[in-house]
């Protein structure tokens, strides 16, 4: 038995095969790759890791484990795989977390869940982990993949994930919009299998501020304008630098090979800015992408020109910003310091959400005429132009 500190949640307790698996290189890399990815640069607080994230997560697990073992919907050894689950959910992120995913997916489709799975089927100290104490991996696997319900708790509209992020992040940030009352939260809201969500009535308040703080902690960070701009930079740039310096580590083979031969543990942020620092001294790079990487070292990332933001938009052409983007190249902003971004966000899945009433009945949340949900966007949709900053007041001038 093992008691880890946890600024959010106090101690948090691991048994022997948790520790074992937290102390293996694959899982103490999270310690090397911040939640927020490039978040500390306008909140220099964000420094905080997926390795806390994942901890926080397990307790989580761990106590809505406890609660449904005394109500009778699951047994120890469940209760066991869904903490070994939400401990290893996050195991397969990326360097810069979510910054670098879309290179991969669009090359491979290879998501951080992808390589999720190949860990925890492939990698040595994980596999005796488990092993010793008779742990069927494909167990743990399947609760992701599946609709269950302990899937459920892990990933849906109102999961264990997102409960210690709002929290956390909120935390490390300083946006206080993302506080919630956690206590309540857990007590109020159970689970079943096609991630529906059940709430108790006199738990709705609670259910609105988690809805309400996650629409909020989207907009003030995680797609905080320049944040978002700072990212699509980096996406760029590491698709760059590896192209020069090391084109395999952009494909999945690479990827696979170094889980199965434990190198995978030290591709993390770290890792990266090693590359770009090599880069740097580097007398056969190009100078424009020694440009480029002394640009982000020095905060001199991409600014946004350009933005619409719309609630419930699924209608709206993308022809505007196909138009400006054509724009701009024509007039001389060369092609590669046009950053556009597009993005559908979700917020909130009203479907998947039940309330228990006080007289025993289950009701959808559009038959209520008392919560705040219903008010709440369905989605944000996100469209954003960012260029190279040395192009930035030419681009403004050629916008309308």
């Amino acid at each position: 038995m093992k008691k880890v500190f946890d600024e959010i949640h106090g101690y948090i307790e691991l048994n022997d095969m948790e520790t074992k698996i937290m102390d293996s290189p694959v899982f103490q890399r999270l310690r090397r790759i911040r939640q927020t990815s490039l978040a500390f640069l306008v909140y220099p607080g964000a420094m905080h890791t997926r390795f806390s994230h994942s901890l926080g997560t397990f307790h989580l697990a761990t106590r809505v484990g406890n609660r449904l073992i005394n109500e009778g919907h699951i047994n120890h050894d469940e209760a066991l795989l869904l903490r070994l689950a939400s401990l290893l959910h996050d195991i397969g992120q990326f360097p810069f977390s979510h910054s670098l995913e879309p290179i991969y997916i669009s090359r491979d489709k290879v998501s951080s869940s992808v390589i999720r799975d190949f860990i925890i089927y492939s990698d040595k100290e994980i596999e005796e982990a488990l092993g010793e104490y008779s742990i069927d991996k494909k167990q743990i696997v399947d609760i992701y993949n599946t609709s269950s319900m302990l899937g459920c708790i892990i990933d849906s509209d109102v999961d264990i994930d997102r409960m210690d992020y709002l929290l956390r992040d909120s935390r490390h940030t300083g946006v206080q919009l993302g506080n919630l009352d956690l206590e309540r939260l857990i007590d109020t809201v159970s689970y079943n299998e096609n991630k529906i969500v059940n709430i108790i009535e006199k738990g709705l308040n609670t259910l609105e501020n988690f809805y309400i703080s996650r629409l909020h902690m989207y907009q003030a960070v995680y797609y905080h304008k320049t944040i978002l701009g700072y990212e699509l930079y980096m996406r760029e740039l590491y698709r760059q630098v590896m192209e020069y310096c090391c084109p395999e580590v952009l494909t999945w083979s690479f990827l696979k090979e170094s889980i199965q031969t434990d190198s995978f543990p030290y591709w993390d942020d770290e890792w990266v800015y090693s590359k770009l620092h090599s880069v740097l001294s580097d007398e056969n790079a190009p100078d424009q992408l020694k440009f480029r990487i002394k640009n982000f070292l020095d905060r001199k990332g991409p600014k946004m020109v350009y933005e619409n933001v719309s609630f419930n938009d699924f209608q709206r052409s993308s022809m505007e910003m196909s138009e400006i983007v054509s724009k701009l190249q024509k007039y001389g902003i060369p092609e590669d310091s046009v950053y556009p971004f597009e993005e559908i966000i979700r917020i909130i899945d009203k479907s998947k959400l039940k309330v228990n009433s006080k007289k025993g009945q289950v009701k959808n949340i559009a038959e209520l005429q008392n919560t705040l949900l219903n008010s709440i966007p369905n989605s944000i949709t996100i469209r954003r132009i960012y260029v190279d900053y040395t192009y930035a007041k030419r681009a403004r001038e050629l916008i309308p």
